[in-house]
């Protein structure tokens, strides 16, 4: 296992959600334990993981990135309603950009409208788009990334950087009062652009990314309008945000009132 390989199994298995030590680690990696100091000593002036007394534990500022499957059968009742709801927001003739995830798919599975210009970064996202004569699909091109099927890099940033939109609505991994984030240094980049293109936008997220803080920031608090989550993110927490003037929407769950 390379240097590399290793120290991002660490970080895996680090930020799976408990402490580990260093002995688990020496048997996990099969490497010696010294060796795993040392790599935890690297990681740890990286702000990537916290060091403690015989191991080590999750930093606030995580960079792991879980996979598009590993996305998908997490958190799906809510990705779905928040997908809906993202969906009835676009209205006849719009121009929309969508970012790529396990929770913008849903808008495109949850389109109702018969004419719009929809422009992504998201493969998946691109053949379930419903085929309709009035609706032009257009892939912004770029590098593939296989872990997440998004499109990103210079090309599909230059894309963006050329076009004007009524609405964005992109993913995260990471929402705190600084602002939204993601592990990839590209994937942001993307992200950015987006943001940069469009009239609104739109951040939609399972309550889970609250109080989270990915890698790279690609948006600050006042460059989003609305936040669109479900129905666990608790009152005070909404409000925080709220208070900062961004919307924050709380879908309900299917069949609530």
């Amino acid at each position: 296992m390379l240097v590399g390989e290793r120290r991002q199994k660490i970080l895996e298995v680090v930020n799976s959600g408990r402490a580990v030590t260093v002995e688990e680690l020496s048997k996990i990696l099969d490497v010696s334990p010294s060796t795993v100091r040392r790599d935890l000593r690297f990681l740890e002036s990286r702000g990537l993981l916290h060091r403690t007394h015989g191991g080590a534990m999750p930093s606030a500022m995580s960079s792991y990135e879980p996979s598009l499957v590993e996305k998908e059968s997490t958190m799906v009742e809510e990705k779905k309603a928040i997908g809906a709801y993202a969906a009835s927001l676009i209205e006849e003739g719009d121009t929309v950009v969508i970012d790529a995830g396990t929770t913008t798919i849903h808008i495109v599975r949850n389109l109702q409208i018969n004419k719009a210009k929809i422009v992504t970064n998201f493969l998946k996202a691109a053949l379930e788009i419903p085929y309709k004569p009035d609706i032009e699909v257009l892939l912004t091109g770029g590098t593939l990334r296989f872990s997440t099927q998004a499109l990103v890099g210079p090309v599909a940033e230059n894309f963006l950087q050329h076009i004007k939109v009524d609405k964005a609505f992109i993913g995260t991994n990471g929402i705190t009062l600084n602002g939204f984030s993601t592990p990839n240094v590209l994937e942001a980049a993307t992200k950015r652009a987006m943001v940069q293109c469009a009239e609104k936008v739109f951040v939609v997220s399972d309550s889970t990314k609250f109080g989270k803080e990915a890698f790279v920031r690609f948006a600050d608090i006042d460059e989003v309008d609305c936040i669109i989550t479900d129905w666990n993110l608790p009152d005070e927490e909404a409000e925080r945000y709220q208070e900062i003037g961004l919307d924050v929407i709380r879908v309900k769950k299917e069949g609530a009132r």
